[in-house]
Formats: structure tokens, sequence, C-alpha cells
């Protein structure tokens, strides 16, 4: 549904961005990342944003106590990390949730291209414009109270039109952005199956009535 929308969106855009950088993607260098292996370490000087080939990456936030707080995932087809461009360090590590590949796109090389051209530079500030959107859904996610109503909100802005959706990450990975422990997510999703809310078959999902109703 909303979120759906917004990912056909942004991989609209993301093709965009990538035609107006007028870089030779052929000679760009590209990275292979094993499970778990970082990408980036909170506090690295940005030299580069990444476009995804393979795999998934994952956003965490070391805070000053030391717990870790999980920002996002983005999957192959999207760009990871623009909005660095405009940044001097990067205030996350990032991290493969599974085998992945990166392709490099130099800071300097990207932000000379967007100076140079106007109609490019609007393109990828319709991508920032989405992905501002999807962040702001992230926090009225975690401004509900109850984990039923916050799961299930989630669940249904990124289903599709149909009111099915695959989780594309690893649970605990989508537990920790929803701010709850594992073993919450679980037995919130066993809760609202147990309750006829959902039908659960591996990682795919479907809604089976719409939340509040």
């Amino acid at each position: 549904m909303a979120g759906r929308r917004a990912s056909d969106q942004n991989r609209k855009y993301t093709q965009s961005v990538r035609e107006i950088f007028s870089l030779d993607e052929t000679k760009l260098e590209r990275r292979s990342l094993a499970r778990s292996e970082f990408l980036f370490r909170q506090g690295d000087k940005v030299q580069a944003i990444y476009f995804i080939e393979e795999g998934r990456l994952r956003l965490d936030r070391r805070t000053f106590d030391g717990r870790s707080l999980v920002f996002g995932t983005s999957s192959a087809g999207e760009f990871f990390v623009e909005a660095a461009l405009l940044a001097d360090i990067f205030h996350c590590d990032a991290v493969a949730t599974e085998p992945s590949r990166v392709r490099i796109y130099p800071k300097t090389a990207v932000l000379n291209a967007l100076n140079t051209d106007p109609s490019g530079a609007l393109s990828f500030l319709k991508l920032m414009a989405h992905q501002v959107i999807e962040a702001r859904q992230r926090l009225e996610l975690m401004k509900i109270r109850s984990a039923k109503e916050r799961v299930m909100l989630y669940l249904d802005l990124h289903a599709g039109p149909q009111g099915l959706l695959t989780l594309k990450s690893e649970l605990q990975d989508i537990a920790s952005e929803l701010g709850l422990t594992r073993e919450a997510f679980y037995r919130t999703l066993a809760s609202l199956e147990r309750a006829g809310a959902i039908e659960r078959s591996g990682a795919r999902i479907a809604l089976k009535r719409v939340p509040g109703a």
C-alpha cells in the first residue's frame, strides 16, 4: 500500500538519478561483502555513496551507552546513504545482512554531476523527498505504544494492493527497526496470527483485515 507505492517511486527515481550522474558505470569500482561485514563504520569519512547490486544492507547507530539502533535497511536495486553526500562523516555503521555487492559512486564525481545538471539535481531531490517520507513513517511507528498496533501498521505500510507482503529482512532486524525485542516481535506475530489478523507462510504474510477494524 503506502510503503509499496513509496518503494516503487524510489526505484523509478533511482533509475533517473543513475542516468543523470553521467558516469560510466562499467568503470566504477565494486565491492563484495560477506554476511555481517561492514561497508563503513560510524565516524568514517564520507568518500562515496553506493548502489546495491546484490544483497541487502542495514544501517546501525551506536549510542553513547553502547546500544545499537537500527535505522533501516536497503535492498538490491537501491542507492544507499545518498544523504551522506552532504556530510563529512558517516553517522551510522553499514553492515551487510547477507552476501552483497555494491557499486561505488565517488562523492566528488557525483557532486560535480549534480552541480552541472539542474534537471538531474531535481531528480535527486525527489528521491531524497521520498526517503524523508519513509523516515517520517518510521517515526510515526515508534510513537505507537501497543506492539500489536505497531506491527500491524508496519505490515500495512509494506503490503501490496492485495494485502500481501514478503519480509525481506531478518526478523531480528525488523524487530530492532520497530523498537521491539526479537522475542516480543515473534510473540506479537504469533498473537496476530491466532487472532486471524494475518496469515503466515514462511516470510510471506497476508493481512486479513484492516488494522482497527
